[in-house]
């Protein structure tokens, strides 16, 4: 089952764009760590969660997902430091840095933890990071996607989370 907002989604995915699916580097926790420190250096009080393959440990596309957690109401009072740190951001429609570090892309978003889509993201890495069994079977569905549609990966891993969370 694939909710309404990501068929919505998964139509933005360009068909020709493809996934390369690569076993888990930990360099990337390092450099996640040195990414969350810059961020905690400006403001010690922000909540952050890096989440995603790499924080679970697991293969993945070796790219950073950071999130940093405020309400939406606050972001003006972030938006500037994050910006002097990290450049400007790349959309306007979601807060969203993305950049190369050491060789691994990363993704910083600055997000309100109260949306609904945000509280399901965590709720999803809370259960797959308690659950090693659904653990290594995201794995298999990551690694089984390897060269595929990035689409066609993304509705696999929609589906997956969607049952996860029944």
């Amino acid at each position: 089952m694939i909710t309404r907002e990501e068929e919505n989604f998964l139509k933005t995915i360009p068909t020709f764009q493809k996934v390369f699916v690569r076993p888990f580097d930990s360099k990337t926790k390092e450099v996640a760590e040195k990414i969350i420190s810059k961020v905690k250096d400006i403001f010690s009080e922000i909540r952050i969660l890096h989440m995603g393959a790499s924080a679970l440990g697991i293969s993945g596309q070796n790219d950073i997902d950071i999130y940093i957690l405020c309400s939406e109401s606050d972001f003006d009072k972030y938006i500037p430091g994050l910006e002097k740190v990290f450049g400007k951001r790349d959309k306007k429609s979601v807060i969203q840095w993305g950049f190369k570090k050491n060789r691994f892309d990363v993704e910083l978003y600055l997000t309100d933890p109260n949306t609904p889509s945000m509280q399901r993201q965590i709720k999803v890495f809370k259960i797959l990071k308690s659950n090693k069994e659904l653990l290594k079977e995201y794995e298999k569905i990551k690694e089984s996607m390897n060269g595929k549609s990035f689409r066609e990966y993304q509705r696999k891993k929609y589906e997956f989370y969607n049952r996860i969370l029944e």
